[in-house]
Order: C-alpha cells, then sequence, then structure tokens
C-alpha cells in the first residue's frame, strides 16, 4: 500500500521473542508468529467494532430539526450541529478502519510469508529425512 500510514515500515513475524533484536534493514515491527497472531487477532476484532460504528454513525449526519423555525434547524443543520458533528465522527471512524484495515493486511501478509516459510521448510525437511533413509 503505497503512501499510506506504514510507508516504509516493515513487519515480521518470527520465532524470536519481540524483545530480541529486529532484522536488518529497516524500520518496522518484529514479533513471534504467535504474538502476531494474538495481535491480529484484537486489531480484527476492532476493526468490526469501528465497522459498526461507522454503519450505526451514519444516523448522526441525517438528524432532521424537530421543527421549521430557526433555533432547531440551525440546531441540526447550522454550523456545529448535530448533523456536522456527525460527519466529523465518521470521518474520524474511517481514520481508524482505514488505520485497522492496513494494519491485519500488513500483519496477516507477514503471518502468511512465515507460514509459507514453514511449510517448504517442513517439507524440504521431509525429502531431506526421506532421501537419508
Amino acid at each position: 500500500m503505497t503512501g499510506s500510514m506504514f510507508s516504509g515500515i516493515d513487519f515480521w513475524a518470527t520465532d524470536m521473542p519481540s524483545s530480541g533484536s529486529r532484522p536488518a534493514g529497516g524500520q518496522g515491527f518484529a514479533m513471534s508468529s504467535a504474538e502476531m497472531r494474538a495481535m491480529l487477532k484484537k486489531a480484527e476484532d476492532q476493526l468490526n467494532t469501528v465497522s459498526e460504528q461507522i454503519r450505526e454513525a451514519d444516523i448522526l449526519s441525517r438528524a432532521k430539526p424537530p421543527a421549521e423555525e430557526p433555533v432547531s434547524q440551525a440546531a441540526v443543520d447550522g454550523r456545529n450541529g448535530i448533523n456536522e458533528a456527525g460527519r466529523y465522527y465518521q470521518g474520524h471512524l474511517r481514520y481508524q478502519l482505514d488505520y485497522y484495515t492496513e494494519l491485519t493486511h500488513r500483519m496477516r501478509q507477514a503471518l502468511g510469508i512465515t507460514e509459507a516459510a514453514d511449510r517448504q521448510a517442513a517439507d524440504s525437511t521431509k525429502k531431506i529425512e526421506g532421501s537419508l533413509e
């Protein structure tokens, strides 16, 4: 994802504890696969919560004034009114949605690469064991 908030930051799922040294070659996050899976679960839960909040917040930007008079109309449609505050809140939630969407994507990607490498290593080990027998 080019031009994103995580631009230039890599994620590494390793079997080392996250307190260990980070892989060389740039900034990023390195943690064990188990730690990343646990963090991914929390991020996915938060992503689902924010998605639900966005759907529910739509009501806040479509309020109708209770009466056809200037004070009610200003309170709902005017500057700093209910509808404007609702649209601001929706924008804030969309920012959070973008953040969690990209975070979960990058963690899944890091875990997928690690899992593929683990499968490849396991397959290679089986081939080596078979040739030694």
